[in-house]
C-alpha cells in the first residue's frame, strides 16, 4: 500500500505538471518544425491593386511596387523572427521541464522500492 504523505503527493503533482509541460512543449516543437518546413505565405498586393494604389496616391507605379517589395521583406523577416522565438521558447520549456520531471519521477521510483516504514504498530 502506498504511503500518501504530503511528500508523495508533492512528487506526483510536480511529476504530473512537468509531464504536461513536456507534452505541450513537444506539440509546440512539432509545430515549429512544421513552420520551418512549410512557412506561412507572405501576402503582397496584386498588380491591379498596386496600379490602383499608385493612381489613388498620385505617385509612380515603381514607387508603389518598391514599397510593396519592402513590406514583403519586412513580413519575411517577421516570420523568421517569430519562428526563431517560438523555437527558443519551446526548447526552453523542454529544457526546464524534462530534468525536473526526471528528477521527481526517479524520486518516486526510488521511494516506491523502499519497504514501507513501520510506525510501531503491529500489522
Amino acid at each position: 500500500m502506498r504511503d500518501w504523505s504530503i511528500r508523495t503527493i508533492y512528487l506526483y503533482l510536480v511529476s504530473f505538471v512537468t509531464l504536461m509541460m513536456i507534452i505541450w512543449g513537444t506539440v509546440q516543437f512539432i509545430n515549429v518544425v512544421v513552420a520551418f518546413v512549410y512557412p506561412p505565405p507572405v501576402y503582397s498586393p496584386t498588380p491591379a491593386e498596386l496600379r490602383m494604389q499608385a493612381e489613388n496616391q498620385h505617385v509612380p507605379l515603381e514607387v508603389v511596387q518598391e514599397q510593396a517589395r519592402t513590406e514583403e521583406q519586412r513580413q519575411l523577416q517577421q516570420v523568421r523572427y517569430d519562428r526563431a522565438r517560438r523555437a527558443a521558447q519551446t526548447l526552453a520549456l523542454l529544457g526546464v521541464a524534462l530534468p525536473v520531471y526526471l528528477y521527481h519521477w526517479r524520486k518516486i521510483q526510488h521511494e516506491s522500492q523502499k519497504p514501507p516504514a513501520s510506525n510501531g504498530h503491529p500489522v
